[in-house]
């Protein structure tokens, strides 16, 4: 089941009054929660150059604040949320971005959970997300409903030819497209096979050595990329991309840090981006 609400009104500044009844709803709750110790916001910080070129100055500090509360009740799991910008303005009501709510419980050996998002960002983009997966049958549903559009795939995992075989087949109802994705995996070796009517794609992980990782990919429109990761301390990477267009890219995971260097190789333009996550306590 979900939930739905329709406001109307002969009024043509209805809309825009309900709206901003709601996002002023939405800032007080993240305020009064915080301060009550519900549960603390984690803050990312986004750097992007201007016109996508470290030649001229940054655009500064992009701070998004999520905030997210949890509790349990009649066998259920419930989570909710919400994100909404900081930066400096005095139209605090374009603030909001997006609230969230998601529901999980199980039930005989499903994991089942149901999550409804909603944009405040002026889009009126709502979203919602039914999956349910067992683990003693490696299987997985998913049905995504976005937008007018429904989407739903399964997922199957077993044990073949020495090492574990996936099919995920995917089904667009809105456009009857259809694809599916094969997987295989084995020791030090990974192969992704992603086939659709009109297109394919072939990817291939092998780890060559301790630490180091080549995955080329090559698609049936031409299209071909290889990617190196070179893992470092604990889960911190570094991981770059060739495609045959001449593009490149680099990407930096240190700790709570995540930078992405993007280039090509006739262009002198380069595009940074810098991640960094606080978890304020």
């Amino acid at each position: 089941e979900s939930l739905h609400c329709h406001l109307s009104s002969t009024n043509p500044n209805s809309n825009r009054s309900s709206k901003m009844k709601l996002q002023i709803a939405t800032l007080f709750a993240l305020i009064a929660a915080a301060d009550a110790g519900v549960s603390y916001p984690t803050v990312a910080v986004d750097l992007q150059g201007i016109n996508g070129g470290t030649s001229g100055p940054f655009e500064g500090l992009d701070p998004i604040v999520a905030w997210g509360a949890s509790a349990s009740a009649l066998g259920c799991d419930f989570e909710a949320g919400a994100t909404s910008s900081i930066k400096p303005t005095l139209d605090v009501l374009s603030l909001p971005k997006s609230v969230w709510g998601k529901v999980k419980t199980t039930a005989a050996g499903w994991n089942l959970s149901s999550k409804a998002t909603a944009a405040l960002d002026g889009s009126n983009s709502v979203s919602f997300n039914v999956a349910a997966d067992n683990s003693d049958w490696d299987t997985s549903l998913e049905v995504v409903s976005k937008d007018g559009s429904q989407k739903v795939q399964v997922c199957k995992g077993f044990d073949a030819m020495g090492g574990r075989i996936s099919v995920n087949p995917r089904y667009n109802i809105q456009s009857s497209d259809a694809d599916v994705i094969l997987g295989y995996d084995a020791d030090n070796t990974s192969v992704t096979v992603e086939a659709s009517a009109s297109s394919q794609k072939l990817t291939v992980a092998q780890q060559v050595a301790e630490g180091h990782r080549i995955t080329p990919t090559v698609t049936s429109k031409g299209d071909v990329s290889v990617a190196w990761r070179k893992s470092l301390d604990g889960a911190d990477a570094i991981t770059t991309t060739v495609n045959s267009d001449g593009k490149m890219s680099l990407k930096w995971e240190d700790g709570p840090w995540t930078a992405v260097v993007a280039t090509a190789v006739n262009d002198s333009a380069v595009d940074v981006k810098v991640n960094r996550k606080l978890n304020f306590l």
